[in-house]
């Protein structure tokens, strides 16, 4: 009886075990990917790239100089003008070195030496006066001394006295003129002096380079700045550009004009559409990216500079090709057809999900996914 039972329990067991086998011949029927063929459909081919956003003109206004900041004249989201004054910065040094400019102006100016040069030309005429003296005399004892009046050696000395008076006014005409000419010379030194200084003073003002708007503040009135410290950040509300950066491996296939489809944090559920306005020509060695600047077609309201964004920017695109999904492609040129035979093919244009086929398989053609 136990072996009738042990008869009757192997063959439970065995028919339990066919019933297994069934249903797993059943489920990894089910399972295995259908064949499919390749479809007539409509293809992008993009290239990502991440960014900000960016003001048109957008730019830091830096410290030219060092000192402590005296005034700020704007404020944050203030519009302002080309040119218009944003803050000033003080300087004790600059002050006392364009104060000594200045005096050092004043006192070589023409007019304040006005006096030292009437001095000389008084003595460049007291010396032609006495020249001239000089000259009658000579000249009259001259005449004497031909009459056989006088004696040589008076007609000698009154030479002698001739020669050193023309030699003084000629003196006193150099002195002059070298004096002038050091005069107009030290007085246009200290002009240009007086202007480097001037011009230096300038620097103390920081001023708007466009017509646009504040959007930041970074520093407040009494703190110490030196030479490029970042003051401000400035640009135009009219327009709005994208700052995008392209992997290298990737900006050979990125043209001016193409269109760009961007969707931001801030706006989520909305793409909006740019084109490439430049592709910066020099790679960030640090990033390996490549700066590729797009404008959009339509402002969206409430757009602020430095908002993050991603993009696809659009390389190519097919109305009409015959694709098939990229799981499908056992490599980049290689697909399974459905008797298990390999097909050689040529992809063209691709996208996250499907590939182009160019040629090696038609519309007719099964193919199967390969094993993961």
């Amino acid at each position: 009886m136990n072996a009738v039972l042990l008869v009757g329990n192997t063959v439970a067991f065995r028919g339990s075990g066919l019933a297994i086998l069934c249903v797993w011949l059943i489920f990894s029927c089910e399972q295995r990917p259908k064949p499919i063929r390749p479809i007539q459909g409509a293809i992008t081919e993009s290239v990502y790239a991440s960014g900000i956003v960016k003001s048109k003109g957008q730019y830091q206004a830096f410290a030219a100089v060092s000192g402590i900041i005296d005034s700020i004249y704007v404020r944050e989201g203030q519009l302002v003008s080309k040119g218009q004054t944003l803050l000033t910065i003080t300087s004790d040094q600059q002050r006392l070195t364009s104060e000594r400019a200045l005096l050092a102006a004043e006192y070589a100016s023409l007019p304040a030496n006005l006096g030292r040069l009437q001095e000389l030309q008084r003595n460049v005429d007291l010396a032609a006066e006495k020249f001239g003296n000089d000259s009658l005399l000579l000249a009259r004892q001259q005449r004497l001394w031909q009459q056989k009046i006088g004696t040589l050696v008076q007609v000698e000395q009154l030479q002698l006295q001739y020669n050193a008076s023309a030699a003084a006014w000629k003196s006193s005409q150099r002195q002059l003129a070298d004096v002038r000419r050091q005069l107009v010379s030290e007085a246009k030194q200290s002009r240009l002096t007086w202007a480097i200084s001037r011009a230096q003073e300038e620097q103390f003002h920081v001023v708007s380079q466009v017509d646009g708007v504040v959007f930041d503040l970074l520093r407040e009135k009494g703190e110490s700045v030196a030479p490029q410290t970042i003051l401000a950040v400035l640009g135009s509300t009219a327009k709005y550009m994208l700052e995008l950066q392209v992997d290298e491996y990737d900006i050979s296939r990125v043209r001016r004009g193409a269109q760009v489809l961007v969707t931001m944090d801030s706006y989520q559920g909305r793409v909006f559409e740019g084109i490439v306005e430049e592709i910066h020509p020099i790679m960030n060695t640090q990033t390996r990216t490549f700066t590729v600047e797009a404008g959009l077609k339509q402002t969206p309201a409430g757009l602020y500079p430095n908002l993050t964004l991603e993009a696809n920017i659009v390389c190519a695109y097919k109305k009409n090709a015959l694709v098939i999904p990229r799981r499908y492609m056992l490599d980049d040129s290689t697909v399974l057809l459905k008797a298990g035979d390999r097909a050689h093919v040529r992809p063209g244009l691709r996208d996250l999900e499907m590939v182009e086929i160019l040629s090696g398989l038609s519309a007719t053609d099964e193919i199967i996914q390969p094993e993961q």
